[in-house]
C-alpha cells in the first residue's frame, strides 16, 4: 500500500477495516435518564486522578439512547460521570461507560478517549415509564 493511501485512510484502526466510518458525526434524537447520587467523598478522591479535584461527593449515572447517530447507528450507553474542577474551572470526569455496540465503543475510545467497554445497558419506554 502506498504511503499516500495510508495517510488518506488513517483515521481508525485497523487501517483496512475500521470499526466506524470517517466523520463528521451527528447524534440526533437522544434520550437521557440521569440518576445523581451521593457517595463517600474519600472513595471519589481515591478514584479521580490528580490534578482533578472532586467538587462534591456526587456521581451521575447516565443512561443514553442513541437511536440516530451517523456512522455509529442505533445504540445505548450508560456510565458514571463525576463533577470535578481543574485550576478552579468546573467540568466532569467520566469514570466508565458501557455500550451495547462495537463501532461506537471503538470510536469513543479512539476518537475522543472515553473509557468505553462493551456491555448490555438498556433504556426503553413502556407506556409512560422509562425502564
Amino acid at each position: 500500500m502506498h504511503q499516500d493511501t495510508v495517510r488518506g485512510r488513517a483515521f481508525a484502526m485497523p487501517l483496512t477495516s475500521p470499526a466506524y466510518p470517517p466523520g463528521p458525526y451527528r447524534f440526533s434524537n437522544r434520550e437521557y435518564l440521569i440518576i445523581t447520587y451521593r457517595t463517600d467523598p474519600q472513595k471519589l478522591r481515591d478514584l479521580v486522578p490528580e490534578p482533578l479535584q472532586v467538587c462534591e461527593p456526587l456521581v451521575k449515572f447516565e443512561f443514553i439512547r442513541m437511536p440516530d447517530s451517523t456512522g455509529f447507528g442505533d445504540y445505548t450507553e450508560s456510565g458514571q460521570v463525576i463533577p470535578v474542577s481543574f485550576c478552579g474551572r468546573r467540568g466532569s470526569y467520566t469514570h466508565c461507560m458501557f455500550l451495547d455496540d462495537h463501532p461506537p465503543t471503538a470510536g469513543g475510545r479512539e476518537l475522543w478517549g472515553f473509557p468505553k467497554k462493551l456491555a448490555s445497558p438498556t433504556l426503553r419506554t413502556e407506556t409512560d415509564t422509562l425502564v
